[in-house]
């Protein structure tokens, strides 16, 4: 019987350690980059000669790496925090109340879902300078804080809330904003982990609103920061080697997403998959 349970899962496990192999390989060869002497970065073989940590030296002493760093962990945090706030509210009412226009509204914000990036930088931009917040964080907060998919799957776990919870709190004498807070907000903790996370993950890799939006090199994110030191490589003005800061920053930029997706997976995967039924 183990026999052919293995035999019939086997193809299965092949596909999987081929799909990981091809994930693995570009990350293997993106640290080994970042560990490796500038000189021997065209060197193809898989185990280098020589090994070094003087490009971390170098992204961390020598360029501004460590500031840009710092406002990605800003923006990314403040992102994922207002969004979950504004979110968790919008999918409570999408949810749980009955208005009129309510369908249209919320067909409105799934189709946003369609509409490239690029077709809403301009609007975006129009807004912040009338609003008078370019160059400053919040024209990149407030923009990438509404997410229409975040709201998608906040409301499904409202929705799978029973009623008699809400019926009860009611009879209690709660408001709406008590039931909001202590009966429903605190039972779709596995869906507010999802969202966070995938907030977090699209503000911290975001590139071209803070691109359009901040202006100053000591505000840039460290996507626009990598990006810079690599136009310095073709213009040729480079103080030091760009290539050892961006192998080594480029690491720093991931590692943190690697952290992050290894300690929330389980979360993440059940947020997910828990928030796609009723």
């Amino acid at each position: 019987m183990r026999e052919r349970t293995l035999a019939r899962r086997l193809p299965y496990y092949v596909m999987f350690a081929v799909v990981a192999l091809f994930a693995a390989v570009p990350l293997y060869w993106l640290v080994l980059s970042s560990i490796k002497p500038v000189e021997d970065l065209s060197d193809p073989s898989p185990v280098p000669a020589r090994l070094t940590l003087d490009n971390y030296l170098i992204a961390l002493t020598d360029t501004e790496i460590p500031r840009w760093l710092g406002n990605t962990l800003l923006i990314a945090i403040a992102t994922t925090a207002l969004g979950l706030a504004v979110s968790a509210l919008a999918a409570f009412s999408f949810a749980r109340h009955v208005f009129a226009g309510r369908s249209v509204l919320f067909g409105m914000v799934i189709a946003s879902l369609a509409i490239p990036e690029y077709v809403t930088v301009i609007p975006q931009y129009t807004i912040m300078r009338e609003l008078g917040l370019l160059n400053t964080y919040a024209a990149v907060v407030l923009p990438l804080a509404a997410h229409a998919l975040t709201l998608f799957l906040l409301r499904q776990y409202f929705r799978q809330l029973p009623d008699e919870l809400f019926d009860a709190a009611r009879l209690d004498g709660a408001s709406e904003w008590s039931t909001f807070l202590k009966v429903a907000f605190p039972l779709i903790r596995p869906g507010l982990g999802a969202a966070g996370l995938m907030l977090f993950l699209s503000s911290w890799n975001a590139y071209l609103l803070p691109l359009i939006m901040l202006q100053s090199s000591d505000q840039f994110t460290l996507p626009m920061g990598l990006a810079f030191l690599h136009s310095q490589i073709q213009l040729g003005d480079a103080a030091i080697s760009p290539w050892s800061a961006i192998t080594a920053g480029t690491v720093l930029s991931i590692l943190p997403l690697v952290v992050c997706l290894l300690a929330m997976q389980r979360h993440f995967i059940a947020g997910i998959t828990q928030g796609a039924v009723r």
